[in-house]
């Protein structure tokens, strides 16, 4: 593999999460509701593995799951 190269995790705010933010949910049903509804970073390095871009080591290695 030569250089460097990211994985994302992007949250995207739905109608459902917005309603949420502004009704003053916790953050962890909140966390609930993103975890449902987007890909994990670990999801995004589980392609980049896939795809034979990285190892699964490495991605192990650079996220975390709770």
């Amino acid at each position: 593999y030569r250089g460097r190269s990211g994985i994302y995790e992007l949250i995207m705010v739905d109608e459902q999460m917005r309603t949420m933010i502004h009704d003053g949910a916790s953050e962890q049903q909140i966390e609930h509701h993103a975890r449902r509804s987007t890909p994990s970073i670990r999801d995004h390095g589980r392609a980049r593995v896939l795809r034979g871009e990285t190892t699964l080591e490495e991605v192990l290695r650079v996220t975390r799951e709770d």
